[in-house]
């Protein structure tokens, strides 16, 4: 007879494995569930007893286990990654910061500084006397005087700068001035007479950021200079230049400007408005100025007053309204993180005879690659400026400067390493007489690649009759003798 347990559908077990399999609907019953057994009856799979068993025991399962594993893993292998990504970053600092190739190497400049407000330059001159404020920079224990009685030059300050970023230069300038007097007390003869450093303040303003601000600044910059040129018939007679005995200095018709950064744009847009006097600023200095591009277009204005400003000075040397104006520009280098050097080339905006560009790190006796601000008061770069400053002086011209052409040239000589020169760099060497070949030359230019002007023209027919010396690579050398004793090296730079 069959047993009760049979009845109701087997051991315990299989009635376990019969509800795994295939569950009872509704309300079958025990003989529909057994009904249901018989037909589905499978062997019993000893794994899925198995996990059925840990299951009822409360115990972890394999597949449990195994995600576990797989969970654990993942969090090991993120947080590794994190890990490595974290040190990358710390080395890649470390690197920024302590092993570039252009290390910071300034040393710091000192300064005494004094600024004095020139407050009659009021609103009888400017719109923006309240905006806008011009100083008279004054180095204690240099000058003796608060009124300015030397050669104007006048500081315009970049974005968001400030007027006294002029000091480390100003002090320079009057150090450098004080040491040419020492060595040489007959420069004040020949016009060498010092700098009266004026500064603007512009209130701080965005100027990279606001095209308005750059046409207001700069017709404010021009209110300043009619100004200052103003003050001079009367502070020259009221404080004599010392060390002048017969000399006799011409007024200024002109000032020096030197601009940081969107400074220098200002600067030139000066030219390009109504209210810039002819001749008024002769020689003009950027540093750290884009030139090209603005660093950030985020406004329209600021875009076509760029266009115009730089169509102004590509036009105005060909129809002579800047044939008399020398531009430099100095850019820092790869320090420089705010303004790519590229963009502080002029050579597209005037020609060889009026413009030169140089970099930080070419610079004799500065070597150096300068960031942003300290491109103002690193000791280098400060000393050098100064030095070339008091160079081009000439306080006997009315322009306070000497001519373009030997400004031009004695700015190359300072500012050049001699490997960029854009022209000859001349030395005497000995050579055979048998080398003779004519002396009549003057100048050569290279204006792009491959491409050489030479004056006077008949020095093309002699060129190929020069003999050439292969001395620096990358540059082609020229020997002419002069009277057979002797000759000149001429080097000629292209970019092959």
């Amino acid at each position: 007879m069959p047993n009760s347990s049979d009845k109701s559908c087997g051991a315990r077990n299989a009635c376990v494995h019969k509800r795994a399999v295939t569950p009872p609907e509704g309300g079958g019953g025990r003989e529909g569930a057994c009904e249901n057994q018989q037909s589905h009856d499978l062997p019993e799979d000893p794994v899925d007893s198995l996990a059925t068993n840990t299951r009822q025991a409360g115990l972890p399962s394999h597949s449990s286990v195994d995600q576990g594993k797989s969970l654990v893993t993942t969090k090991v292998g993120v947080l590794c990654v994190l890990l490595l990504s974290v040190v990358v970053g710390l080395l890649a600092a470390l690197s920024y910061f302590n092993s570039q190739p252009d290390m910071p190497g300034c040393a710091m400049t000192y300064s005494r500084p004094r600024y004095i407000e020139q407050t009659e330059f009021s609103r009888s001159w400017t719109r923006y006397s309240i905006k806008y404020k011009l100083y008279l920079y004054r180095e204690s224990g240099y000058d003796a005087f608060d009124e300015p009685n030397r050669i104007p030059v006048l500081f315009v300050p970049g974005n968001a700068g400030s007027h006294k970023q002029v000091r480390s230069m100003a002090s320079s300038s009057a150090s450098a001035f004080v040491e040419l007097i020492g060595k040489d007390p007959g420069a004040v003869e020949r016009g060498q007479i010092g700098y009266d450093f004026f500064t603007v303040g512009l209130n701080e303003e965005f100027t990279a950021l606001h095209g308005y601000s750059i046409l207001e600044q700069a017709e404010f910059v021009n209110d300043a200079i009619r100004y200052i040129l103003s003050l001079y018939p009367k502070t020259r007679a009221m404080h004599k230049i010392s060390g002048s005995k017969s000399a006799e200095f011409a007024l200024p018709t002109s000032v020096v400007v030197v601009g940081h950064s969107m400074g220098g744009v200002v600067a030139r847009t000066a030219f390009a408005l109504p209210n810039y006097v002819e001749d008024s600023i002769q020689a003009l200095f950027t540093l750290s100025t884009p030139h090209n591009n603005p660093t950030a277009s985020l406004e329209q204005y600021v875009e076509s007053t760029y266009a115009k400003v730089n169509a102004f000075w590509r036009n105005g040397f060909s129809n002579k309204a800047l044939d008399r104006v020398s531009l430099v520009s100095i850019a820092g280098g790869n320090l420089d993180s705010m303004i790519n050097s590229d963009y502080t080339y002029v050579g597209d905006l005037a020609p060889p005879e009026n413009s030169l560009s140089v970099m930080s790190t070419g610079i004799n006796d500065v070597w150096l690659s300068l960031d942003h601000q300290n491109i103002l008061w690193c000791a280098q770069m400060a000393k050098k400026f100064a030095k070339l400053t008091v160079q081009i002086m000439d306080a006997r011209q009315p322009s306070q400067l000497l001519p373009l052409d030997a400004r031009m040239k004695l700015m190359r000589r300072t500012l050049y390493s001699g490997i960029e020169s854009d022209g000859f760099v001349e030395s005497e060497q000995p050579v055979s007489p048998k080398n003779a070949l004519s002396s009549d030359y003057q100048y050569a230019h290279v204006y792009d690649s491959g491409a050489i002007k030479l004056s006077p023209a008949d020095m093309r027919g002699l060129l190929p009759k020069f003999t050439k010396i292969t001395i620096k690579p990358r540059a082609l050398h020229l020997l002419s003798s002069i009277e057979g004793i002797s000759a000149k090296v001429l080097q000629v730079l292209y970019d092959p």
